[in-house]
């Protein structure tokens, strides 16, 4: 049985019952083996087949199948094995999902059971604070969150950051440097000029709801070793009071309620049960 085989044949079962036939069924060490067209683990290519046109509800219950699995066994794997097959696992879903497809809602899925079962960095399958290979290379990783925001996924990043990613970010203001520098990986040869340019500086708009200060002097660093922005006005998408002024007081409330929220797991979910108009409440999800 191939791996095309494997995964169409599963299209429809749980991520365990796939994932169990493909460990029984081969070596397991050929999971690992590079793949000559794409040099991708062989797991890569089942993975990706499985999740890739997955409809919402199928997610939701492969994640959930996933999870358990994952949490429940070790499929007769040695530690340091089990957690390389976890890395991989967990690897080509953020990949399918957050990358391959621009699918809001299913990103949106993805985020609630996540947070739902998943709350500690440390956990092997804290997928939100994982950076993923959108090309498999062990120095190429990113974020979910600045995968999106480089390849101006409008709606995923605002998923994204409604979850909190950009507050869990090392260096959160480093987001503007991805928008701004750097260009999708695919460009759309349809798409004009000035809404391609739009999009930039959307993508960047919505950020500064989450963000209270950004470096000048990180992005001039850019320019001076030899990056070139996308887009010549740069400075004019900056708001004065993320920058220079200091931030607007109802900005750094909002900062500090999600940060709340976010320390005991509640964001976004905890924003509706808070005694505040609903106006306030769409202000603090990032809705404006």
């Amino acid at each position: 049985m191939n791996d095309r085989d494997t995964a169409e044949g599963h299209s429809h079962e749980n991520v365990s019952a796939l994932v169990a036939q493909v460990l029984t069924s081969r070596p397991v060490g050929r999971l690992w083996a590079r793949q000559p067209t794409t040099q991708q683990p062989g797991l890569y290519r089942i993975l990706d087949r499985f999740f890739h046109n997955i409809t919402a509800e199928q997610l939701e219950a492969a994640m959930g199948e996933f999870m358990s699995f994952a949490r429940s066994t070790h499929v007769g794997m040695g530690p340091q094995r089990y957690l390389e097959f976890i890395n991989l696992c967990t690897n080509i879903i953020l990949y399918s999902v957050c990358a391959r497809r621009n699918d809001a809602r299913n990103v949106r899925t993805v985020m609630e059971i996540i947070c739902a079962h998943v709350q500690s960095q440390r956990d092997p399958l804290a997928l939100t604070w994982r950076c993923f290979t959108p090309v498999y290379s062990p120095v190429a990783g990113m974020t979910p969150l600045m995968h999106a925001a480089k390849n101006r996924q409008f709606d995923v990043l605002k998923v994204l950051l409604q979850y909190g990613m950009l507050e869990r970010e090392r260096r959160p203001s480093y987001i503007i440097i991805a928008i701004l520098f750097y260009p999708p990986c695919v460009e759309d040869e349809n798409l004009s000029y000035e809404t391609w340019r739009q999009e930039l500086k959307d993508c960047m708009a919505l950020c500064f709801r989450v963000l209270t200060c950004v470096s000048v002097g990180d992005i001039e660093s850019q320019i001076i070793h030899g990056l070139k922005p996308l887009i010549e006005d740069w400075r004019d998408c900056i708001p004065r009071n993320r920058s220079r002024d200091p931030c607007e007081l109802s900005h750094l409330c909002r900062a500090v309620i999600r940060r709340s929220l976010l320390d005991h797991s509640l964001l976004p979910a905890g924003i509706s049960a808070l005694p505040l108009p609903l106006q306030i409440q769409n202000y603090l999800n990032l809705e404006w």
